[in-house]
């Protein structure tokens, strides 16, 4: 069962508290200046545009914090299965999933793992087909997620993806190993 971690908590408050609250403000921002009788009408479309955007966003923010709040009675090989077929919708995906025992926190950061790897394949990879792994070996958790993309998946200056994963498994004393094989293979042990 995925519950309400401190962590999880602790960033749907950030969130609330910092990008949601400036997203609103934004909005309000725009909504003064299309209310200005001196802008264009082709300057009032595109602002329109843009607070249209953001109230999309504020959306998609609130979304987060309440997944983030919300407890779930699934098991964690059920919500990765969701997941994954949300994240990755209209892509073929095979699914080798076995219950297993993990904790919340290990769970909630397994999740948050799976979801950058898996919006990854789909923005970067070109991959057709992912499989992925879940399986119990010596008391350890495994994930493993492979796509048949174009490989290359490293870690780059600037670039946070790669190393947020590393060091949400670092932070569970696990380990994380990102390999190329006819496309890349991420194979996590917690």
């Amino acid at each position: 069962m995925a519950t309400n971690t401190p962590e999880r908590l602790r960033i749907a408050r950030e969130l609330h508290d910092g990008i949601a609250q400036d997203l609103v403000g934004l909005g309000y921002q725009l909504d003064l200046i299309m209310a200005d009788s001196k802008l264009s009408e082709l300057s009032r479309n595109q602002v329109r545009a843009s607070r249209l955007h953001i109230d999309s966003l504020i959306i998609k923010v609130r979304n987060e914090i309440l997944a983030l709040r919300k407890d779930s009675e699934d098991p964690f090989h059920l919500l990765l299965v969701r997941c994954a077929k949300k994240i990755c919708a209209g892509m073929e995906i095979s699914f080798e999933i076995e219950e297993v025992a993990v904790d919340a926190t290990a769970q909630s950061e397994l999740l948050a793992v799976a979801s950058e790897i898996l919006r990854n394949i789909v923005a970067h990879s070109g991959a057709t087909l992912i499989l992925i792994k879940l399986y119990w070996v010596n008391n350890h958790a495994y994930l493993e997620i492979s796509d048949n993309g174009n490989g290359g998946a490293v870690m780059k200056e600037n670039r946070w993806g790669l190393q947020g994963i590393t060091e949400r498994i670092q932070a569970l004393n696990g380990s994380c190993i990102i390999e190329d094989r006819d496309g890349t293979h991420i194979s996590i042990s917690v």
